[in-house]
């Protein structure tokens, strides 16, 4: 049976991947990061890729609880990677179409073409090490992609020992034992650069986000929702002072925290579930019909920003040009936004979703109605 849609869920995505987008225009565009420094909303896209885990996490299993919540079959995971690749890998593949001319004739960066067996199959993040780092190469955003794909294999078993009452800890035993192996591995002998792949970067260090998002939904499908409505906005607004004040936070933290997302994880559990109920002015204002729309393309926006960007730069840089006023600077992000929005509408309603149903068709009675539209 089809789940009741969370639409303040939707709408939060298009604020998460905005964040992502203000950390890199400034990055990227000559002269506008000397601007933006000491500035907190365009330092923080950790926080956007951060709130994206968890926040995967809990929609996976609020969809599939049933599904797999009291075992797994062949057919029914075949069936749940299929519509996960059907999700991503279309605008994936485009966007790295897009940038790859771009990458050959970056300056900076030369590309080395063996990042694109890597970034074509999504397994970027899956390197146990630092050097080469094939992450920062193409589209880098994708990284957190590639992450993603990691936990999409892993998602249904977690979702069955998370949903169990007898088994729930079996994950968190298994998460716990190998954060404590990779921490003693990373203490001797590892260098800062090693350190903060292996925190930030690595796909298995960022599952315990995720992990996080499945247990925050076993909580939601299963406490009593009076009980908890109640605390819908109070939840949200304390979890978006534990997001900022992580966020202020971070440039002082012990390497462990750098980059990662577990600054972020317990404000990004208390806003998701605030969110969830439904309640509240930022609830409303997430659930209205444009958000709605600016969420759906959030994937799309997520992915063909830095591509559009590093295109903008190489023209900059081309002639010589650089942001050295703060009017300027204004002018250039919301342009830099209008492109990057309007692509992304452009991608999402006229390629990302059609292609989608129409993969999702394939073939489908062999899965017997498990597919819904996510």
């Amino acid at each position: 049976m089809r789940r009741v849609e969370l639409s303040a869920l939707t709408g939060i995505r298009f604020y998460a991947a905005l964040v992502v987008f203000l950390y890199h225009v400034p990055q990227l565009i000559p002269g506008m990061n000397g601007l933006s420094e000491g500035w907190l909303v365009f330092n923080s896209g950790d926080v956007g890729v951060a709130f994206f885990f968890v926040l995967s996490g809990f929609v996976l299993t609020y969809n599939y609880a049933d599904v797999f919540g009291e075992g797994l079959s062949a057919a029914s995971y075949k069936r749940f990677i299929w519509d996960r690749l059907t999700k991503i890998y279309p605008v994936h593949v485009l966007t790295l179409l897009i940038v790859v001319p771009i990458a050959i004739y970056s300056p900076q960066l030369p590309l080395d073409w063996r990042a694109l067996p890597f970034h074509l199959a999504l397994l970027q993040c899956f390197w146990p090490s630092p050097a080469p780092a094939f992450s920062d190469y193409l589209n880098r955003p994708s990284w957190s992609i590639s992450c993603e794909w990691f936990f999409y294999l892993l998602a249904p078993m977690a979702m069955f020992f998370a949903l169990g009452n007898r088994r729930r800890w079996v994950p968190v035993v298994v998460t716990v034992g190998f954060a404590s192996g990779l921490g003693l591995f990373l203490w001797h002998g590892q260098s800062e650069t090693g350190r903060l792949y292996f925190v930030s970067r690595f796909a298995p260090s960022r599952f315990v986000e995720f992990l996080a998002g499945v247990f925050l939904a076993r909580v939601f499908l299963r406490s009593s929702g009076q009980r908890l409505a109640a605390l819908s906005s109070p939840a949200q607004a304390a979890g978006i002072v534990l997001i900022i004040s992580g966020a202020m936070y971070e440039p002082y933290a012990a390497w462990p925290l750098l980059g990662g997302g577990l600054l972020y994880t317990p404000g990004s559990v208390l806003l998701i579930l605030g969110l969830a109920y439904g309640h509240g002015v930022f609830a409303a204002h997430l659930s209205r019909p444009v958000l709605k729309r600016l969420g759906t393309a959030s994937f799309s926006l997520y992915l063909i920003h830095q591509p559009l960007i590093r295109f903008v730069r190489g023209v900059c840089l081309f002639f010589g040009w650089a942001v050295h006023s703060w009017p300027v600077f204004g002018a250039v992000l919301v342009l830099m936004f209008v492109v990057a929005q309007t692509a992304a509408f452009l991608i999402c309603y006229w390629y990302e979703i059609p292609l989608q149903k129409r993969l999702r068709s394939v073939d489908m009675s062999q899965f017997r109605g498990h597919s819904r539209e996510r």
